[in-house]
């Protein structure tokens, strides 16, 4: 809350989330702008992004790193079991949860991979935080479409 507290004062910028402000809408969105924290294709987290107008992202280390809290009590856990994967660590897991098909986003965008470097830039970092501007994504060419423009179906009728 500090973190979001400071951002909004130093950088006058619109918060896509505030966690302690409790609404049921509130409460999805929060659910969705969280799943950075969880096991999401780097394609799933640029479209959660994108939806809610974020231009940049916030990691913060000590909620994708958690160690203080025991299993089944981190914010990476809730959102597994919400997703329905299987939690990190030694311990039981209910049936019907599954592995994830995908790594945590908030460790695994630190790599710079292609597929998370083509839409995130990193722009700032210290111990505490990683902060990524979300791409905007390219436009298709329209040069190589097999359809005439409106301007070029008239030049060709005069």
């Amino acid at each position: 809350m500090q973190l979001l507290a400071g951002i909004k004062l130093c950088t006058g910028r619109v918060l896509t989330n505030h966690p302690h402000y409790e609404d049921k809408d509130l409460r999805e969105r929060t659910k969705q702008v969280y799943q950075v924290y969880a096991r999401r294709s780097p394609e799933e987290v640029y479209d959660i992004m994108k939806a809610m107008g974020a231009d940049y992202v916030v990691l913060e280390n000590s909620i994708c790193y958690e160690r203080r809290h025991r299993r089944g009590c981190r914010l990476r856990d809730l959102l597994d079991l919400a997703n329905g994967h299987i939690m990190d660590g030694d311990g039981e897991n209910d049936q019907d949860l599954v592995p994830a098909t995908h790594p945590r986003f908030c460790e695994e965008v630190k790599t710079d991979a292609v597929s998370y470097t083509a839409l995130f830039t990193r722009t700032f970092q210290n111990k505490t935080f990683h902060v990524y501007r979300v791409k905007k994504k390219r436009k298709k060419s329209t040069k190589s479409s097999p359809e005439p423009s409106a301007s070029q179906q008239q030049d060709q009728a005069l």
